[in-house]
């Protein structure tokens, strides 16, 4: 969803203001490659319990599972953690561009039906990556115009 407005504080109340469906959108993070050549899509939204792995920033290459998704996009790894300086753990929010996705929350049969559903919506196997996708030919009706 992209506003149309440059001020930050609109565009931070556009973000606190979105409704679901507009949110899942913005929740999307690509998927790793093996995931990838297995499914045949290249993006799908976060979920609690999912696996994955920081690209950068402080935790490069952790991997670990997805505790909470933030309002701000930020995500919580249970294995991202900073101690505090009274000894208690502290899991800092991570960008969710930052992430990609290592494995799902429950795979194969045991797959949620809304992921499995998005993914056979989604799914290009089949199409090669470098050609050209054409789309299907309509029929032209061809009426002759009698001219008086």
């Amino acid at each position: 969803m992209r506003t149309n407005s440059k001020k930050p504080k609109k565009q931070r109340k556009a973000l606190f203001t979105y409704k679901n469906h507009q949110k899942s959108k913005l929740l999307t993070t690509r998927l790793a490659d093996f995931l990838q050549e297995e499914y045949g899509v290249k993006r799908l939204p976060l979920r609690v319990g999912d696996q994955v792995r920081v690209l950068t920033g402080e935790f490069t290459d952790f991997e670990g599972e997805v505790l909470k998704i933030t309002k701000k996009l930020g995500v919580q790894i249970k294995e991202a953690t900073f101690q505090k300086a009274d000894g208690t753990d502290w899991n800092p929010s991570i960008h969710i561009s930052n992430l990609i996705i290592t494995k799902f929350k429950k795979e194969g049969k045991d797959m949620d039906p809304w992921r499995s559903s998005m993914i056979d919506r989604k799914s290009v196997f089949g199409y090669e990556f470098g050609s050209e996708l054409k789309g299907p030919k309509k029929e032209k009706n061809n009426e002759v115009e009698i001219k008086k």
